[in-house]
């Protein structure tokens, strides 16, 4: 057993692809189109023999010193294999990351626990859809019930199959109140594009009286919807556009494999919205490490 370092010239993307959506533990984060648009191709792996797993190593340089750090629009990385329980070859993984890389801070997946390392808890809400509505529907909370019932008393519609994305980020811009830069904004277009042209992810609109008031973005695999990005404007939260949203995709994707990732969160508000409708938690693990003194030092001082 050998794992190489590959700089980006060296990666093999069909040999790579073949690898993550072949994994036990496939997410889209990790199939090379995405990576190329969150990194701007600025990324390397660690890859065990000829593909038989594989770790992304997203990379950042900053005062001459190259580093491994978590992409934008990326909940987790990490080592991705064909058959679970690979505990020993996480830490080999881990192990195996280059000291010239001066820092490295990464979440890893669901699936990358190892006793051998120093990680992180992190926490992702997901519900499984692989029963019929009417048990899901039961671990609603009485809050959660009660503002789907206003939601449908207001007349609103769904639109599962927008492909305007234009619209969409403009949409987000108007109504997500923390700026983001202008790279999160052309990586996120450029996300949903390929996204929707390649049946890996969809834009989903709630509208009242024909005008937008909710929208989401959702990232699409075999067994898994990831619920990206949620907005809502001011009318939208008074009329339980979300609970309206969320509900109706719970509805579509029910008695199916499918996964309904919610992404997150470590925001106690949002992990309370998510829970509210049945999802535990899935966690994930985060790793840092330093393999520079004098970023060690500022840390300490810190």
């Amino acid at each position: 057993m050998k794992i190489h370092y590959f700089t980006y010239q060296q990666i093999d993307k069909e040999k790579w692809d073949n690898c993550v959506l072949n994994s036990c533990n496939h997410l889209v984060y990790v199939e090379s189109w995405y990576l190329d648009i969150v990194t701007q191709k600025n990324w390397s792996a660690l890859i065990l023999n000829d593909y038989e797993a594989v770790m992304p190593l997203p990379l950042k340089s900053k005062f001459h010193l190259t580093y491994v750090q978590q992409p934008i629009w990326t909940q987790q990385l990490g080592v991705f294999f064909k058959t679970p329980n690979q505990n020993d070859l996480v830490a080999n993984f881990i192990h195996e990351i280059p000291k010239k890389l001066r820092l490295v801070s990464i979440n890893l997946n669901e699936y990358n626990f190892s006793e051998k390392i120093k990680l992180k808890l992190k926490t992702n809400l997901t519900l499984n859809l692989n029963t019929s509505f009417d048990k899901i529907q039961v671990l609603f909370s009485d809050n959660t019930k009660r503002n789907i019932k206003k939601a449908f008393q207001n007349n609103l519609t769904i639109d599962f199959g927008s492909k305007d994305v234009e619209n969409f980020i403009q949409y987000f811009k108007q109504n997500v109140p923390k700026p983001i830069s202008r790279f999160h904004y052309i990586a996120l277009s450029k996300i949903i594009s390929h996204s929707i042209s390649s049946d890996k992810g969809f834009i989903v609109l709630v509208k009242y009286k024909n005008i937008v008031v909710a929208a989401a973005f959702i990232l699409r695999s075999e067994h898994r919807l990831i619920y990206r990005i949620g907005i809502s404007n001011k009318t939208g939260k008074d009329l339980k556009a979300m609970f309206f949203l969320i509900e109706k995709l719970i509805k579509k994707y029910v008695n199916s494999t499918i996964l309904f990732d919610f992404e997150g969160s470590e925001l106690v508000g949002v992990s309370r919205f998510y829970k509210s409708f049945g999802a535990s938690n899935t966690p994930y693990f985060y790793y840092k490490q330093y393999n520079s003194k004098l970023l060690q030092l500022i840390k300490k001082r810190k």
